[in-house]
């Protein structure tokens, strides 16, 4: 037995692995770019050195840098709580600060061209502290101190970074599945165009792939349904066209005066006759069944007596039973036994049945039609069955076949008929909820028709 995955779990888990194999790829992308902006500072402390340190270097270097009462004026100027800027000496002492408080610097950090750069160990992981001393002039030199950002926002980054990454691979994962949709889709629309030999082919072990099988199904009905089709057009065909060939022949010949006697006139009106009530029996199948497909349909059920049903059909069947050398035979319950039904409709399909068992009954042998009662799935159904001896012999896959639309047993339509009295039969039964059963017994063929019993 092929187990089905749902295709909802796979795409959860598809997901899950996407987001697995971000965060991995996030971790090492992270590292990778704190890594670098650790090895390599020249990005942020260029930044931090050009946006504010570079005016105030050019300002200095301008002024008279031993005039320290202007040159601390100046500095008061540049107060902020990033930047710790002093102008000292090379053995440390400060000149001046925008912190009036530093009065010395550490005398090996003064070095020209020195810089530091590191991260604080702060939850906020692109905190950084950057020191830097250029010489600036008159032996002095400018050393600042800033503590703040840098200039990426690493979370920021690796966190788009990481959705980025996850959108990739998890449509990578699922890539295949949404072009087998796509592929599904097209099949459908070649098929919704009439090519009813496309099939989908079969993926996967998910929803998918049950809904591709549904849809093959539905194509092979289709198909099927498409040939039954053709053959109808082909069955009008013939079964109009021999017909009236044998009518409008004998109007011919009628017409133009040949025949010897009055006796062969007769014959050739018996015959027109026969033909017309032939094609008169076909139109009534092909107008009921297109009646009972429309599926609006209106009942008119009645309350009847199956047992006097069957005696008046027995009773207008009978002869032409005996002109077929058949016996028509009639067993019937003790009991009173009604059912609701529409009465011309229920009759139609009772005399499909019979007629049936007379164009297909071995000669010189019974029919037998029967009224009873029988329990089927632990519910008592009224039955109507008949059954005969078959002129030929009946396989299984035929006795599935025979409420099929347009299903003849003789290929070579030697019987006429238009395929349609078992499948008129069917739906009639369908229409009043009941059901047909047919079944080979010894020799014998049987149709049943399961009512409900109306008490």
């Amino acid at each position: 037995m092929k187990r089905i995955f749902k295709l909802r779990s796979e795409l959860v888990f598809s997901a899950a692995i996407s987001a697995i194999i971000a965060i991995i790829f996030a971790i090492i992308l992270k590292e990778f770019i704190l890594g670098s902006f650790l090895n390599n500072s020249k990005n942020t402390t260029e930044y931090v050195h050009d946006d504010v340190i570079a005016a105030i270097e050019y300002q200095l270097k301008n002024m008279n840098i031993n005039d320290s009462n202007k040159v601390q004026k100046y500095m008061d100027k540049e107060n902020s709580m990033l930047y710790l800027i002093s102008i000292v000496h090379k053995d440390g002492k400060v000149i001046a600060s925008n912190n009036k408080e530093i009065k010395s610097i550490d005398a090996n950090e003064v070095v020209d061209g020195k810089k530091t750069f590191k991260f604080l160990n702060d939850n906020r992981k692109n905190l950084v502290k950057i020191t830097r001393c250029d010489y600036l002039k008159d032996g002095c030199y400018l050393y600042y101190i800033y503590v703040g950002y840098g200039k990426l926002e690493n979370e920021n980054i690796v966190g788009i970074m990481t959705g980025i990454i996850f959108i990739i691979i998890f449509f990578l994962i699922i890539w295949k599945r949404i072009s087998y949709i796509s592929e599904i889709k097209s099949t459908v629309r070649s098929i919704a165009k009439g090519n009813l030999y496309e099939r989908v082919p079969l993926k996967y072990k998910n929803e998918l792939r049950e809904l591709s099988e549904d849809i093959n199904y539905m194509t092979s009905e289709m198909e099927k349904e498409d040939k039954k089709r053709s053959e109808f057009l082909t069955n009008i065909s013939h079964d109009l066209r021999t017909p009236l060939t044998t009518i409008l022949g004998y109007i011919n010949m009628i017409k133009n005066g040949k025949y010897v006697s009055k006796d062969e006139l007769n014959s050739y009106v018996d015959i027109m006759n026969k033909k017309s009530l032939y094609l008169k029996n076909i139109l009534d199948d092909f107008f009921q069944y297109s009646k009972l497909s429309s599926k609006d349909i209106v009942l008119e059920k009645q309350k009847i007596e199956l047992n006097e049903l069957a005696r008046q059909i027995v009773q207008e069947e009978e002869d032409e039973f005996i002109k077929n050398n058949l016996t028509l035979s009639i067993n019937l319950m003790q009991e009173f036994i009604y059912i609701y039904v529409d009465p011309n409709l229920f009759l139609r399909a009772v005399n499909n049945l019979l007629s049936n068992a007379l164009k297909y009954s071995k000669h010189n042998t019974s029919v037998e039609f029967n009224i009873s009662k029988e329990k089927y799935n632990n519910k008592f159904y009224a039955i109507i069955s008949a059954s005969n001896i078959p002129e030929e012999p009946i396989t299984d896959d035929e006795i599935e076949n025979f409420f099929e639309r347009l299903y003849k047993k003789d290929l070579s339509r030697q019987k006429e008929g238009s395929g349609l009295g078992l499948s008129i039969v069917k739906d009639i039964i369908k229409l009043h909820s009941g059901f047909v059963k047919t079944y080979k017994e010894n020799n014998r063929l049987f149709f049943k028709i399961y009512m409900d019993i109306k008490f």
